[in-house]
C-alpha cells in the first residue's frame, strides 16, 4: 500500500524534472494523436506536469499546419505557464522570443507566443511590431503602426512606404489615399496583382450546369476574331477594363469582373463565359494566383488547365482560392472559365476576380 501511494508522488516528480529534450517523443506522440489515446492521454499528462523549460520545445511542435495538433499542445503549455505563474515562479522567456522572432516558423504558434510574452512583459508587442514590415505573420500589424504615423507627420516618404509594404487591400487604400493628398496616384489593384485588362466572351448554354465540365471552343484556342455560337446567338470577344473603387471606398473587392454589366456579357443563367488577359514577365519564376468566382471557375495559364473548382451559389470572397502557377519569361496567357446558375436564381452574381502574386502576397510585376 504505500507503495501504490507514493508513485503518483513519483510520476509526479520524475515530470517536474523532465526538460524539453526528454519529453520530445511525448511532443510527438501528443501532436499525432492528442488525448485520443491511452497513450497520448499519458503523453499529454507528462508534457502538463513538465518544468517551464519545456516550453520553448511544446512551441516547436506547435510550429506546424495541423491546427488540432497544435492545439492540443497549447493547451499543455498552457497548463505549465498557469501552474508555474500561480506559483509565483518567473518564466524564463529568452528562448520563447526568440521563436516568435524567427519568420520560419509556423505563424499561428508565433502569434500564440507573442500573446504570451505580452501578458508576461507588457509593451512587448508595441516594441518588436516597427521592425516587421517584411514578416509574413505580423506584416499587418507593422504596416497599421507605419500609416498610423504617416497619417500624423503628413509625408509622401511614409505613404510610400506603407503602400509598398502593405498586402491588405484596405491597407493599401488608406496608403493610396493618403498619397493622392499630396497628388500622387497608384493602382491599388496593380499594387495587389489584379488582373484587370480583359476579353470576354460568351453567354454559352451551361448544358443544364453541366457546362465547366464540358469543352468549349475558346479551350481550344483563342483566337480574338473569332465568331462563336452562343447561348442566343452569335457572340465575339469585347474588351472589359476593370474599374477599381475609390481609395477611400469600403468595397469587398478590388478588381471586380461583373460578368452581367452592360458593358461586359449582360445576365445570364445556366450559362458559361470566358475571360482572357495576357501579362508579361521579365523572367520564369514560380508564383501564385489567388481568386474566386460566382458561381464556379477554371483557369487555364499558358493553355494548360492549372484550377478548376465546383461548388453552386458559393460567392466571390477575397483570396478563396490560392494555387501555384509557373510562369515563363515574357508573355503568359490567362483563360479562366466562369459558370452561372440555372434559373430561379435568388443570387444572380455572375462574377470573378483573380490575381498573380509573390510567396509575400504582392503583386507580381507584369505588364499587361
Amino acid at each position: 500500500m504505500l507503495l501504490v501511494s507514493l508513485r503518483p508522488c513519483l510520476i509526479t516528480t520524475i515530470c517536474a524534472l523532465a526538460s524539453g529534450d526528454a519529453l520530445h517523443p511525448d511532443i510527438t506522440l501528443v501532436a499525432k494523436q492528442g488525448r485520443g489515446t491511452p497513450e497520448g492521454r499519458a503523453a499529454w499528462m507528462r508534457l502538463s506536469n513538465a518544468r517551464t523549460d519545456t516550453l520553448p520545445a511544446i512551441l516547436e511542435g506547435m510550429s506546424t499546419g495541423d491546427t488540432v495538433a497544435a492545439n492540443w499542445l497549447r493547451l499543455a503549455f498552457d497548463k505549465i505557464a498557469e501552474r508555474e505563474t500561480k506559483a509565483g515562479k518567473a518564466i524564463a522567456t529568452g528562448k520563447i522570443l526568440a521563436f516568435v522572432k524567427n519568420p520560419a516558423k509556423e505563424g499561428r504558434a508565433r502569434r500564440f507566443a507573442l500573446e504570451f510574452l505580452e501578458h508576461q512583459k507588457p509593451g512587448t508587442s508595441a516594441r518588436l511590431y516597427p521592425d516587421w514590415l517584411d514578416d509574413p505573420e505580423f506584416r499587418y500589424e507593422a504596416v497599421a503602426l507605419l500609416l498610423d504615423r504617416a497619417s500624423k507627420a503628413k509625408t509622401v516618404e511614409l505613404y510610400r512606404q506603407a503602400f509598398d509594404k502593405s498586402r491588405d487591400m484596405l491597407q493599401a487604400r488608406a496608403a493610396a489615399a493618403g498619397l493622392e493628398k499630396h497628388g500622387v496616384k497608384v493602382s491599388v489593384g496593380e499594387h495587389l496583382g489584379f488582373l484587370m485588362n480583359w476579353h470576354l466572351i460568351g453567354p454559352f448554354d451551361g448544358h443544364g450546369q453541366k457546362g465547366l465540365r464540358s469543352t468549349y471552343p475558346p479551350e481550344k484556342s483563342v483566337d480574338l476574331t473569332a465568331e462563336l455560337v452562343g447561348q442566343k446567338g452569335k457572340v465575339r470577344w469585347k474588351r472589359y477594363q476593370v474599374k477599381e473603387p475609390a481609395n477611400n471606398s469600403s468595397s469587398r473587392h478590388q478588381a471586380l469582373v461583373d460578368l452581367r454589366e452592360k458593358r461586359a456579357l449582360g445576365s445570364a443563367d445556366d450559362a458559361i463565359a470566358f475571360a482572357y488577359s495576357y501579362f508579361h514577365v521579365a523572367r520564369a519564376m514560380d508564383a501564385e494566383m489567388r481568386g474566386a468566382a460566382d458561381d464556379n471557375f477554371a483557369v487555364f495559364v499558358n493553355g494548360v488547365k492549372v484550377f478548376s473548382f465546383e461548388e453552386w451559389r458559393n460567392g466571390v470572397r477575397h483570396d478563396r482560392h490560392r494555387f501555384p502557377v509557373k510562369l515563363k519569361a515574357g508573355k503568359n496567357t490567362v483563360l479562366v472559365k466562369i459558370s452561372q446558375s440555372a434559373a430561379p436564381n435568388p443570387e444572380p452574381n455572375w462574377e470573378f476576380i483573380l490575381r498573380v502574386v509573390d510567396a509575400t502576397g504582392k503583386g507580381v510585376a507584369t505588364k499587361q
